[in-house]
């Protein structure tokens, strides 16, 4: 059984990895050239539309994907009741920022805002037309049909965005938006056909409710989290100190947001595939563990490292850039474990637990907020962030060494070598990157970062057996249990 669900899931994540390095990698090239273009008083004006759109849609999120894609014997009916929800919720939404739009925008203390929410709130009735078929091909796997739906709807917001910018400034955000969500909902019907019918049949819905209210509590708290440090930066210090939050949150939020995405896309099936078998599912987490560590530890002690150059890349009017990525990086750090813990919670059935983890998180982070932010302005939203995902990260040990014992212990020795390995490849970037400015130092810096890293970490398995192969088996597709056979 593991050796299938394993071979399944290494696919899975192949193409789920290919499909975020083309997304994200054109988000980021995006993110970098607007904020050349533009000022950051329009990426704090987007923030606020951004994160009231978000807000609402959390608020009213029963969860009705997650809920398909962990029913393994969803019928066509509840299919189609599920659309049916997200349709009218979708439209909901829609109409209530649009009325809402001048009480959210004197809320945070920026009036410029309200009809950018008002333009923004197309998008979710854009994306609530989606076909439901897509929550097929998550729960059988099948990224690469994904991978052709997200591409292209990253590929008309990078043009709309980045050719319009100069015209029509932060509206060039807005256009680009929206331009991508329809071409995305284009493609899901391209790719994943459904005939939709409206189905409000209660008997049909009440299964997928029951299950999806964990996902709507826990989006709930976790925008109460985003939301407030958001809200609190624009009341306390302006639309321009909101525009640097936002876009040092973008990069440093990014590689633990992609490889969530990849690993924890691909780890809820996986795990709900494996709900009873505990022995697999604690050599699968450690895993996973294990090549979530050698990613993201390296890649945030450069990002900690090349912090600086990116700010020249970026202008003099992004100084004050560095300190919050450099916070926010280690910051992700904490959240590692986290994020692997939620989809085993989730594909066991414990939904509860991934709303108390969530809870904590957000919960230190709103304490100490004000007082970080008077003590540290804009560095203390991030330093924030710090306080909350090390509370979760404590708990989160905990709770790993009782639902998959073993697992953390078995990992020690890899995980020591990604501490190594990111100590060389950060001070490989520094040494590099020190002589020289702006964008020739950000590049020439990491490529000597990833360059090392690899080095260092590709001798270390030859000289103590760290046995990466496992990592690397799964990911190929060939499942522990192959890995196991081959020694």
């Amino acid at each position: 059984m593991i050796g299938h669900v394993t071979h399944k899931a290494g696919a899975a994540m192949r193409w789920r990895a290919s499909q975020l390095l083309g997304v994200e990698a054109i988000y980021f090239l995006r993110l970098l050239i607007l904020a050349r273009l533009l000022a950051p008083d329009a990426f704090g004006l987007l923030a606020i539309a951004t994160i009231s759109v978000s807000a609402v849609l959390r608020l009213t999120n029963v969860g009705m994907i997650p809920a398909l894609v962990q029913r393994r014997d969803a019928t066509l009916e509840q299919q189609n009741a599920a659309w049916t929800v997200v349709l009218v919720r979708g439209l909901c939404v829609s109409l209530a920022l649009v009325l809402c739009a001048p009480l959210i925008a004197h809320l945070f203390d920026e009036p410029r805002a309200a009809t950018i929410i008002q333009a923004l709130a197309l998008r979710p009735l854009i994306e609530c037309v989606a076909s439901i078929g897509t929550a097929r091909l998550t729960r059988e796997l099948r990224f690469r049909e994904l991978a052709m739906i997200q591409v292209p709807g990253a590929v008309m917001d990078f043009v709309i965005a980045v050719t319009t910018a100069p015209a029509l400034g932060v509206w060039a955000l807005v256009a680009g938006t929206l331009a991508g969500s329809a071409t995305t909902a284009v493609m899901s019907y391209v790719v994943a056909p459904h005939r939709p019918k409206l189905n409000f049949n209660w008997g049909e819905i009440a299964p997928l409710v029951k299950y999806g209210h964990w996902v709507l509590a826990t989006s709930i708290v976790a925008l109460a989290g985003t939301l407030g440090t958001q809200l609190a930066v624009s009341r306390t210090l302006g639309a321009a100190a909101l525009g640097l939050y936002f876009l040092a949150m973008k990069v440093a939020f990014l590689p633990i947001e992609a490889a969530s995405s990849v690993v924890g896309a691909v780890a809820f099936p996986m795990f709900a595939s494996l709900h009873d078998d505990s022995h697999n599912s604690t050599k699968a987490f450690g895993t996973l563990l294990t090549g979530l560590c050698l990613v993201l530890v390296p890649g945030y002690a450069l990002v900690f490292v090349l912090a600086p150059m990116l700010e020249q890349t970026l202008g003099g009017r992004w100084a004050g850039t560095t300190q919050i990525v450099q916070i926010l990086a280690v910051a992700g750090i904490t959240a590692i474990l986290g994020e692997l813990l939620v989809p085993l919670l989730m594909g066991r059935g414990r939904a509860d637990r991934a709303l108390t983890l969530e809870a904590l998180q957000t919960g230190v982070l709103l304490l100490v907020l004000l007082p970080c932010l008077a003590w540290l302005q804009v560095n203390g939203a991030a330093l924030a962030w710090l306080f909350g995902n090390s509370a979760a990260f404590v708990v989160a040990v905990i709770w790993a060494g009782r639902l998959v014992p073993g697992a953390l212990g078995g990992a020690r020795p890899r995980l020591a070598a990604a501490m190594v390995t990111a100590l060389v490849a950060a001070a490989a970037a520094g040494l590099v990157s020190a002589p020289l400015t702006g964008a020739v130092g950000l590049v020439a810096g990491g490529l000597a970062g990833v360059t090392a890293g690899a080095l260092v970490l590709w001798w270390m398995n030859a000289r103590f057996g760290l046995r990466l192969v496992e990592f690397r088996g799964l990911l190929l597709g060939g499942g522990v249990d192959a890995d196991e056979r081959r020694r």
